[in-house]
């Protein structure tokens, strides 16, 4: 990959964090690569006045972000980077990865692969979620793990009439909804109990958090299908929450509308691990393969 200009998106609460962006900021600008902080605000020390600020206008000059942290920091580069259509590279931190595969003891040797071009592109599909009262759109999002409906302080149980292209499911009575892409399967949806599903599958996962009921259990539907949420309770502090880090507080009646968004997350990876080996060491799992 050519590369002419970087935008960085760092977790400086992160250990090593201004480290590693002052290593990757010295082989980049060794290379003569513009380089380009969110919210550059002094915190790299001197390696600032080596970078500009990632802004909306320096964005559309950048063709990588690379995220410096953990699978949160990548999602919000995530969203970044596909209003731009450019790819994203992440780099672990550490803590439990399923995103961020490059660990800062690879990062010149990957960087290096990066420009002989000896890499892979992952499209990962995302969701579109808008929220409308009275007919009306207030807002929109887009998700690369999920979009949530969840309580705030409130000890109730809370009524979510949940339609599949306007087909009646059911009404949840639950804490909450997460309405997961593949690549979410593994984040929030996992926790409530919804299925790991591959992440080169196309399909939408509707994980109740949990249910009143019992016999409501995860549901996958197609990647194709559009998901229709009616909120039914009058409680206060109820939010749609993307990615786990926007939100929107939801009133009685409010519509929350997910399909599969035009945008895609673009990752690069190097292939050394398949998905199901980074389940084997993220989850723990045990066990040997047999030969054949």
């Amino acid at each position: 990959m050519k590369l002419k200009s970087v935008g960085l998106v760092i977790n400086y609460e992160k250990k090593n964090a201004r480290e590693t962006a002052a290593r990757l900021i010295d082989w980049l600008e060794a290379k003569n690569i513009r380089v380009y902080v969110e919210g550059g605000s002094g915190k790299l020390g001197e390696k600032e006045d080596l970078s500009g600020c990632l802004t909306e206008k320096s964005l559309k000059e950048v063709n990588l972000l690379i995220s410096l942290g953990g699978d949160g920091t990548l999602l919000r580069a995530a969203r970044l980077a596909a209003a731009a259509d450019i790819p994203v590279l992440g780099v672990n931190l550490g803590g439990l990865g399923f995103l961020t595969q490059i660990g800062t003891e690879n990062l010149e040797k990957s960087l290096t692969r990066l420009e002989e071009e000896e890499y892979f592109l992952d499209q990962r599909m995302m969701l579109d979620c808008s929220v409308k009262r009275g007919g009306k759109e207030l807002k929109n999002f887009v998700a690369l793990n999920d979009v949530v409906i969840g309580k705030g302080a409130i000890a109730r149980i809370i009524k979510l009439a949940t339609y599949v292209n306007n087909d009646y499911v059911v009404t949840y009575s639950a804490d909450g909804l997460i309405v997961s892409t593949s690549t979410g399967s593994t984040a929030y949806s996992l926790s409530a109990g919804g299925p790991i599903v591959h992440p080169h599958i196309e399909a939408m996962i509707l994980a109740p958090i949990c249910p009143h009921t019992l016999s409501v259990r995860p549901l996958i539907i197609g990647g194709e299908d559009q998901v229709k949420i009616v909120l039914e309770s009058e409680e206060k502090e109820i939010m749609v929450t993307i990615d786990g880090q926007e939100g929107f507080i939801l009133k009685a009646k409010d519509e929350v509308i997910v399909k599969k968004s035009e945008r895609q997350t673009c990752l690069i990876t190097f292939g050394e691990k398949n998905f199901y080996a980074i389940l084997r060491e993220k989850l723990g799992w045990s066990g040997q393969a047999i030969a054949n």
